[in-house]
C-alpha cells in the first residue's frame, strides 16, 4: 500500500512535468487516462490516483463528460490568505493597505514593460468597466480584470499570481460590505489616468495615480 502511494505521488510529479514541458496553459485539456498510462508506463488506476492528488493540489480539475483540464489558477488554493477565518470588521481596509504597498510599484513596472497586446487588453477592460459604471451595474468584476491585466503587464509571473489572489479576497470583502467603496466617477477618473500613464510608458504617473486611487478607496472605507 505504501509503495502504491509513493508511486502515485511520483506519477503525479511526472504529470506536472508533462504539463510544464508541453507548455499547457490554464484551461487546456490533459491527455486522457489511456494515453497517460502509455506515456508514463503505469496502470490506469495509478493514473487515476495521481490525477486525484493533482486535483487536491488545485492543479487539475475534472469536468464530467469532458475530461481533465489544467486549473484556471494552477497550484493556487481557494482562499490562500485564509480571509474566511479572519475578523471581517477591518478586513477590507487591511486588504486595501496591502494593495497600497504593492500596486503602485506594479503599475510603474507595467508602464515600463507593457506590450502592445497588454495595453489593448487594458483598454478593453477599462471600456467594459466604464460601461458598467455608467449603466449603474456592479463593476466589481470588470474593475478586478483591469487590475489583473496591469499585473500581467508587469511581465513578472509572481506578481501576475499575487494580485488576483488579493483581488479575489477583496471581492469577498465587497460582498461583506454590500457596496463598493469609492464613487463610480472617481473609479473612472483614476483608472483612465493609470491607463494613459501605462500607454505613455510614464512610470512615475502610473505609480502616482494608482497610489491616489487606492488611497481614495481607503478613505471611503474609513467613512463607513
Amino acid at each position: 500500500m505504501f509503495d502504491k502511494v509513493l508511486l502515485s505521488e511520483k506519477v503525479a510529479n511526472n504529470i506536472k512535468k508533462l504539463i510544464i514541458d508541453n507548455e499547457l496553459q490554464p484551461g487546456d485539456k490533459l491527455s486522457n487516462e489511456i494515453e497517460l498510462s502509455k506515456i508514463l508506463n503505469v496502470s490506469r488506476s495509478t493514473i487515476r490516483e495521481s490525477v486525484k492528488i493533482l486535483v487536491s493540489m488545485n492543479i487539475l480539475e475534472i469536468r464530467r463528460g469532458k475530461g481533465t483540464f489544467v486549473c484556471e489558477k494552477p497550484g493556487i488554493a481557494t482562499d490562500p490568505l485564509g480571509v474566511t477565518f479572519m475578523n471581517k470588521k477591518d478586513l477590507l481596509l487591511y486588504l486595501f493597505e496591502t494593495r497600497l504597498i504593492i500596486e503602485p510599484e506594479i503599475a510603474a513596472l507595467a508602464a515600463k514593460r507593457a506590450k502592445e497586446k497588454n495595453v489593448e487588453a487594458l483598454e478593453v477592460a477599462f471600456m467594459k468597466m466604464e460601461k458598467d459604471i455608467l449603466e449603474g451595474k456592479d463593476h466589481t468584476e470588470t474593475d478586478m480584470d483591469f487590475h489583473n491585466i496591469i499585473a500581467k503587464s508587469s511581465q513578472n509571473p509572481i506578481i501576475k499570481r499575487i494580485v488576483p489572489i488579493i483581488n479575489d479576497c477583496i471581492k469577498e470583502g465587497y460582498l461583506e460590505t454590500k457596496d463598493i467603496p469609492e464613487s463610480g466617477e472617481k473609479v473612472i477618473y483614476y483608472h483612465e489616468k493609470v491607463l494613459d500613464a501605462i500607454k505613455n510608458k510614464d512610470e512615475k504617473a502610473a505609480k502616482k495615480y494608482m497610489k491616489e486611487h487606492i488611497e481614495n478607496g481607503m478613505g471611503q472605507i474609513r467613512k463607513k
